[in-house]
């Protein structure tokens, strides 16, 4: 346990301090052509502070979306899905948003998975269960949706059996997939999958609908402008994991009918997720028991 925390704050050490020193040159040689003292002294500190958090923001990024070396147990996306895309929710299930959110499913006759979070599980299991009824997938999204990196390797392991467990009692399916809360995974959390049988599950496009400003007329723009065949598409189904409870989902909600229409016009096909990665029937059947 030791050695993993001086790992991971040695990480974070070399991440801060080499994104520090790289900004601090780089202003030092802006303030060099404007060699006005004030100017410079004020540029060269708040300019560091602002490209450090800009690189650290950069890194984030590139982490979740793409990662660092070969990641052949992580799925992104899928280039051979040719015209396929799936639709994917985080954090429930909900009892204000979900149930809205299948109804507009069923309506339109689309297949998604939904990565829930155990605690949610156990407050609405009645849900869960309309979940697989209706047709779709539930992966795992850890117990308490907790930022994976953080978590020591007992309590990690404990929160995704935990929820496997969960999933297993109410909807009677030994759940696929598995998604790292915030897309924050670690190489603990690829081995625990593996050893699991579970796929590691992450996104290409995220509707950005948990930003606060999030309307439904711009989770559905950006989802119909950046997808394409192949992708991974993030939505929200809860927001009792953030603001306090009081997060709405209602941008989400209004926004599902149009993003479909929007993307079948485009010529798209949305699947499940077991459709998209091509598995055999055999392996559906076990996970249904």
């Amino acid at each position: 346990m030791l050695i993993g925390l001086f790992t991971k704050g040695m990480t974070m050490l070399i991440f801060v301090s080499g994104s520090v020193v790289i900004s601090y040159f780089i202003t030092r040689f802006i303030a060099y052509l404007v060699p006005v003292p004030v100017i410079t002294e004020i540029f060269l500190w708040s300019g560091t502070i602002v490209l450090s958090a800009l690189l650290l923001m950069g890194v984030s990024y590139s982490y979740v979306y793409h990662g660092f070396g070969a990641q052949t147990d992580i799925v992104r996306r899928r280039p051979s899905a040719g015209n396929k895309v799936v639709f994917t929710f985080d954090d429930g299930p909900s009892k204000e948003y979900t149930p809205e959110i299948l109804k507009v499913l069923a309506e339109k006759g689309v297949r998604a998975t939904f990565f829930i979070v155990g605690i949610q599980a156990e407050k609405h299991p009645e849900i869960v269960k309309k979940i697989v009824d209706e047709g779709h997938e539930v992966g795992n999204h850890t117990y308490g949706h907790i930022t994976v990196p953080n978590s020591p390797a007992p309590r990690l392991a404990a929160q995704i059996m935990r929820t496997n467990l969960v999933i297993l009692q109410y909807s009677g399916s030994y759940p696929l997939y598995l998604r790292p809360p915030r897309g924050l995974y670690d190489m603990r959390m690829r081995r625990i999958a593996k050893l699991l049988g579970q796929e590691l599950v992450l996104w290409s496009i995220s509707s950005q609908d948990w930003h606060p400003r999030a309307t439904p007329t711009s989770v559905t723009r950006r989802v119909i402008e950046k997808t394409s065949g192949g992708d991974i598409i993030l939505f929200h189904d809860s927001g009792s994991l953030l603001g306090g409870g009081s997060a709405s989902r209602r941008s989400t909600v209004e926004a599902m009918g149009p993003i479909i229409d929007g993307l079948r016009a485009k010529g798209l096909e949305i699947v499940s997720l077991e459709e998209f990665m091509g598995y055999p029937a055999e392996i559906t059947r076990r996970a249904s028991g």
